[in-house]
């Protein structure tokens, strides 16, 4: 055998010997043969196919590769602009972006010093931010707590009596204090009774109160501890009395005497309302009806429920809510149980069978 063909039956063995010792390279995605160029990383090898689509990291928000550097957020990878400009928690109020810890409101997000300061409700007395617990009253006036204890309240409509509510107030009696919204409605003059008078009988008589005595005097009283000495009474908010004396003769009545003392410088809405009460009063006492405290109270309040109904402005439905609130055994409880009777009997049945009622 010639040189040349051993050498080149050896160059042949060689090769075959190189070719079959040579590792199978595998696709760490697709765990298909690599068979040409392939991708390395780690200890990890991919078609260039396999790595470009399915495992090169991608920004989760352009979809585009991702080259160098990038922010990894809830395991969602980004470019770091990407990031900044789109993902990145920024104040709803200034733009800016949210580093640290945050306020959240409606699904929105803003600094806490944005929130506090330009989102929160504002005290409507001190313009400061309402932080925790605040009042909100009837008129939807919302204020800090300590206002409340601070300042005065309005003996009227239940204002806090300030320059930013109601534009100041007055002081009564040392005592109480009426604010400017309502202290041009106040009664506190003798004169004024006979029309507040005449237009409380007119609502009366039409719902069948009739024959309440032609002529009852009505007496402004300056202040509520009067009150209290004249009805003997110290239970209750009160407002107004009516004294009744009655003169027998052999068991016979022979005269009786009424007369109605009401607390001075009330809005004339609360004060027909008190006046329509203290009527009530009356006609228990011209008809002998004795009844209990939780009836006879709750029927007088019929008479001012009967007014806030007719006058319907807000305040008197403000005066109304309040009377549904009341949790006093006679003038609150004592009302709703005489009110239920009133809806499902009217006045006429309800008069005819006052007597019975326990």
């Amino acid at each position: 055998m010639s040189k040349i063909l051993v050498k080149i039956i050896f160059m042949i063995l060689f090769s075959l010997a190189m070719i079959g010792g040579q590792k199978k390279i595998i696709c760490d995605y697709c765990a298909k043969k690599i068979t040409a160029k392939y991708f390395l990383t780690g200890k990890n090898s991919y078609h260039n196919i396999c790595y470009e689509k399915s495992v090169q990291i991608k920004c989760g928000h352009c979809h585009k590769k991702i080259l160098k550097d990038y922010v990894t957020y809830e395991n969602i990878n980004y470019h770091n602009i990407c990031y900044e400009k789109f993902i990145q928690l920024k104040c709803d109020f200034c733009f800016l972006v949210i580093e640290n810890s945050y306020s959240f409101e409606k699904d929105k997000k803003y600094h806490k010093k944005c929130f506090v300061n330009n989102i929160l409700d504002k005290c409507d007395i001190c313009l400061k931010p309402l932080e925790g617990k605040f009042i909100v009253d009837y008129w939807d006036n919302k204020y800090h707590e300590k206002h409340q204890i601070e300042m005065p309240v309005c003996d009227s409509c239940s204002r806090i009596v300030s320059q930013e509510l109601t534009g100041g107030g007055y002081l009564i009696n040392k005592k109480r204090s009426i604010c400017s919204l309502c202290i041009r409605m106040v009664v506190n003059k003798k004169n004024q009774i006979p029309n507040l008078s005449e237009e409380v009988r007119n609502s009366l008589e039409l719902n069948g109160l009739i024959n309440l005595p032609k002529v009852v005097p009505i007496s402004l009283v300056d202040s509520k501890n009067e009150l209290i000495k004249l009805s003997k009474n110290k239970l209750g908010d009160i407002k107004g009395y009516t004294h009744y004396n009655k003169t027998t003769l052999g068991g016979v009545t022979i005269k009786e005497d009424f007369h109605i003392y009401i607390l001075s410088n009330l809005h004339s809405t609360a004060f027909k309302a008190v006046l329509a009460h203290e009527y009530l009063h009356v006609y228990l006492f011209m008809n002998n009806y004795y009844l209990n405290s939780d009836i006879t109270e709750g029927f007088c309040n019929l008479g001012s429920q009967l007014i806030f109904q007719n006058i319907d402005t807000e305040l008197s439905k403000y005066y109304l809510k309040s009377m549904y609130q009341n949790n006093d055994p006679d003038y609150g409880k004592g009302f709703i149980k005489m009110n239920s009777i009133l809806e499902r009997t009217g006045w006429k049945k309800l008069l005819d069978e006052l007597m019975y009622i326990n």
